[in-house]
């Protein structure tokens, strides 16, 4: 299950990238670098977050998107975002969070 999030993180993150290269980036790869590969300026990478947050539907703090370094950087982030959000909101509604007895 985690490859198969992890592919459509990594399927989000390259529309992100092809929006904000405006479809001049045509390899794209986990090991992909944002400033050497992509050549991405500061502007760039700015951009690249806006699209990020846009798709993802998150805010990305500076300190973060600063560190991005290549497109493995950024899935790990979204991914592990994602799970912990999901847990979050699993533990937020099951039965004895809500004051329900656990099934037994």
């Amino acid at each position: 299950m985690h490859s198969a999030f992890n592919e459509s993180v990594f399927q989000k993150v390259v529309l992100a990238i092809n929006r904000t290269t405006r479809g001049r980036a045509t390899q794209v790869s986990l090991s992909t670098r944002l400033a050497d590969d992509l050549a991405l300026s500061r502007r760039g990478r700015l951009m690249l977050a806006i699209h990020l947050e846009d798709i993802f539907d998150i805010e990305l703090p500076n300190d973060v998107s600063n560190g991005f370094v290549s497109i493995a950087d950024i899935v790990a982030y979204s991914s592990s975002r994602y799970f912990q959000d999901a847990a979050t909101c699993v533990a937020a509604t099951s039965p004895a969070s809500v004051g329900m007895p656990a099934a037994s």
